[in-house]
């Protein structure tokens, strides 16, 4: 299983991946939902420790509707940090809580090769199956980072099965983002997640505030 951790610089990225981490989401504003990571950051990571970063492309944290000088925004963080990136996670909804595949197309024009990951944005759509066909039309669309709205998934396991199943048949990976901490690990790994997604809970006391936590991390490495 990957475990992939959500960092703001380079010294947390070091730190977690010692700890276990086999890549890192690479943010900033992590209390804000997670926002684009600095220039500076993205170029240190990539030129100083060679950590795989999967740099998020979110210029507020309102929302996931973008107007036309967001998307020129995000457009320019792409084409600053992609020498840098190891991939880019991304989403764009229209007013309906539907993909914006208007959006979408124009920043994918300027990702190149780079590989993306539509973020969480994709739990809010009303029909997940409808989604992933759509991101499948995209071959930078790699994976989803979801949970497929599954509050508990220890009672769910075979809508876990399904939703994965689903996925691979479209080409798109499943990193398993949302209320994953030590305890479902098991429970996700009987189900054939193969990658996961720790934001908050790999902090002290599960606070986005806080710094990492080290026992937790080296705690759901070795779960891995």
């Amino acid at each position: 299983m990957i475990l992939e951790i959500v960092t703001q610089t380079k010294d947390e990225t070091a730190y977690a991946h010692l700890l276990g981490a086999d890549r890192v989401e690479l943010v900033s504003a992590i209390t804000e939902g997670a926002l684009t990571p600095t220039f500076g950051s993205v170029k240190t990571i990539k030129e100083g420790l060679g950590v795989p970063a999967f740099c998020m492309i979110r210029p507020h944290p309102y929302s996931f509707v973008y107007s036309d000088n967001d998307v020129d925004e995000m457009m320019n963080d792409i084409i600053n940090q992609k020498p840098y990136a190891s991939a880019f996670v991304l989403g764009c909804l229209d007013e309906n809580d539907e993909i914006d595949e208007a959006a979408l197309t124009k920043l994918l024009s300027v990702v190149d090769d780079t590989p993306v990951t539509f973020h969480k944005a994709i739990d809010k759509v009303k029909d997940f199956k409808k989604a992933i066909s759509i991101l499948a039309k995209y071959p930078q669309i790699k994976r989803v980072l979801t949970n497929f709205g599954i509050k508990d998934p220890t009672t769910n396991v075979e809508k876990i099965k399904e939703n994965l199943a689903f996925c691979t048949s479209h080409d798109i990976t499943v990193t398993y983002a949302g209320g994953v901490n030590l305890d479902i690990l098991p429970t996700l790994k009987q189900a054939g997640v193969q990658e996961v997604h720790i934001s908050s809970a790999a902090r002290i006391d599960g606070l986005a505030k806080n710094q990492l936590d080290p026992e937790i991390i080296k705690a759901m490495a070795a779960c891995k």
